[in-house]
C-alpha cells in the first residue's frame, strides 16, 4: 500500500513503485503526485510507476526561472531519462495532461491518457478564463499572497467541490493532502505570464501513438465549452466520463485505471496487428 505523509508534512518529490511497463503520472496545477493516491495501488499491480511532483509545487524541486510549460515538460523529460525510460506510457491530469501531450510530441510516449487536459483551448480567451478562476480563488488558500491561508477545514470545503463532483467520496487523508498543496505552489503567476499559455498545445494532430482524451462531465475547472472541437482518429479516442469532476481519480479511481489500461491495450494491439 502507498503511504501518505502526515498532514502538514511535505511529500517526497516523487514516488516510484510497482512492476511492469513504465507509466509516468503527472498531476495538475497547484497539487502534487498525491492526487493519484487512490489509483496507485491498482496501477502498480502491472506497471512500474513514476509519479512526479512538478517543480515549484509542494515538495517538488525548485523551478527554473521563469517557470514555463516548456520548462515543466523539460523536467518531466529529465525524470524519464533518470528512470532509464526512453519512452513510457503517460497519464496526466489538467496541467499534467498538457505536459503528457508535450512529451508525446517529443517522442517520449508509448501512449497518452490525458484527463481533463489543459492546453486544448477553443480560443485564447479560455486560458484567460482559467486564470481568473485561479486569481479569484487564490487568496482564500494563501496562493501568491502574504496573507495566511484559511483554516485547513475551510480550504477543503472550498477546494474539493472544484476537484470532485462528489467530494464526500474522496478519502479523508487524500482530501487533507489536496488542501495542503495549493498554498505551497510558487509558480502560478509565472505560468500565467508564459507566452505559450494562450496558444496551448497545437501538436495534437501530429501524434502517432494511441491517445485517449477524457472529459469529465462535471468539470468545474475546465468545463467542456473551453475545448476546441475534438474528433476521434485511428489513434485518438475522445471519451466523456459521466458523474465525475476535474480530478476523477479522487472519486472514481477504478474508472481511471480502466481507461489507462484500455489505452495501453490499444498500443499492444497495434504492435501485434
Amino acid at each position: 500500500m502507498v503511504q501518505v505523509v502526515p498532514t502538514g508534512s511535505t511529500p517526497e518529490p516523487q514516488l516510484r513503485t510497482g512492476r511492469g511497463e513504465p507509466l509516468l503520472l503527472l498531476h495538475g496545477a497547484l497539487l502534487t503526485w498525491e492526487s493519484w493516491i487512490p489509483a496507485l495501488d491498482d496501477l502498480a499491480a502491472d506497471h512500474d510507476l513514476l509519479a512526479l511532483t512538478l517543480p515549484g509545487h509542494h515538495g517538488g524541486p525548485d523551478a527554473a526561472r521563469p517557470a514555463t510549460i516548456v520548462s515543466l515538460a523539460d523536467h518531466a523529460e529529465r525524470a524519464l531519462d533518470a528512470a532509464g525510460w526512453d519512452t513510457a506510457h503517460l497519464a496526466g491530469n489538467s496541467l499534467g495532461g498538457w505536459l503528457a501531450l508535450e512529451l508525446a510530441a517529443r517522442g517520449r510516449a508509448r501512449t497518452v491518457t490525458a484527463i481533463a487536459p489543459a492546453g486544448l483551448w477553443r480560443t485564447p480567451d479560455a486560458a484567460d478564463s482559467l486564470l481568473r478562476k485561479f486569481r479569484t480563488f487564490g487568496p482564500l488558500i494563501g496562493l501568491d499572497t502574504d496573507a495566511p491561508p484559511a483554516r485547513p477545514s475551510l480550504i477543503r470545503s472550498l477546494l474539493l467541490p472544484l476537484l470532485a463532483h462528489r467530494p464526500g467520496t474522496v478519502p479523508n487523508h487524500v482530501a487533507k493532502a489536496m488542501a495542503a498543496a495549493p498554498a505551497n505552489c510558487t509558480i502560478v503567476e509565472e505560468i500565467a505570464e508564459d507566452p505559450d499559455l494562450p496558444t496551448g498545445f497545437t501538436g495534437l494532430d501530429t501524434l502517432t501513438v494511441p491517445v485517449t482524451i477524457l472529459l469529465p462531465e462535471h468539470d468545474r475547472v475546465l468545463p467542456p465549452h473551453i475545448y476546441a472541437p475534438l474528433a476521434p482518429t485511428p489513434t485518438r479516442e475522445i471519451r466523456h466520463l459521466p458523474g465525475v469532476g476535474h480530478i476523477p481519480m479522487l472519486e472514481a479511481p477504478a474508472l481511471i485505471t480502466a481507461e489507462i489500461r484500455a489505452t495501453v491495450t490499444r498500443a499492444a494491439a497495434a504492435r501485434t496487428a
